[in-house]
C-alpha cells in the first residue's frame, strides 16, 4: 500500500462548455424580449390605464348605509336618520338618493333573511348599481 502523495502539482484546467452557456443566455434574452412586448401590447387595451370617466369622480362620494334591524314594531329599515317599516316607503327614500357611490346594506343578525333580501332588492330596484351586503352579529 502506498500512502505517499503524488508528485503531480499542476492544476488541470476545467473547461466550461460555452455552447451551453450561450444557448441559455440567448434563451433568456428571447424570453424577456417577448414578455416585454406582450406586456406592453396588453396595456393598450386596458381601459383603466388610458382613460378616466365620470365614475372616477364619483369615488369621492361615500356610500349610503341602509341598516336593517329588528325592533318592537317589527323589522325597521333606517337610512340617514329616517326609519321606515315597509318596503314601498324604503323604495321612495332610495329613489331620491344619489346613485353613484352605491349603498351598503347592514343587516342585524336577528333579522330574517326575507327582510335582508327585500332590502337588497329594493336597492337594486331603486337604481343602485353598487349594492354591498354586510351581515353583522351582536
Amino acid at each position: 500500500m502506498k500512502f505517499s502523495r503524488s508528485r503531480r502539482t499542476t492544476l488541470s484546467l476545467v473547461r466550461i462548455p460555452l455552447v451551453a452557456l450561450i444557448d441559455v443566455v440567448l434563451f433568456l434574452l428571447m424570453y424577456f424580449i417577448m414578455a416585454g412586448e406582450l406586456a406592453s401590447s396588453g396595456e393598450r387595451w386596458l381601459s383603466s390605464t388610458l382613460r378616466t370617466d365620470q365614475r372616477a369622480a364619483a369615488t369621492n362620494l361615500q356610500a349610503q348605509v341602509l341598516r336593517v334591524e329588528r325592533a318592537l314594531e317589527g323589522v325597521v329599515y333606517s337610512i340617514g336618520g329616517r326609519r321606515v317599516t315597509s318596503t314601498p316607503e324604503l323604495m321612495r327614500i332610495l329613489r331620491a338618493l344619489p346613485k353613484q357611490a352605491g349603498v351598503l346594506v347592514r343587516v342585524d343578525g336577528e333579522v330574517p333573511v326575507e327582510h335582508a333580501a327585500r332590502a337588497v332588492q329594493a336597492c337594486r330596484d331603486a337604481g343602485f348599481d353598487r349594492v354591498s351586503y354586510v351581515p353583522t352579529t351582536r
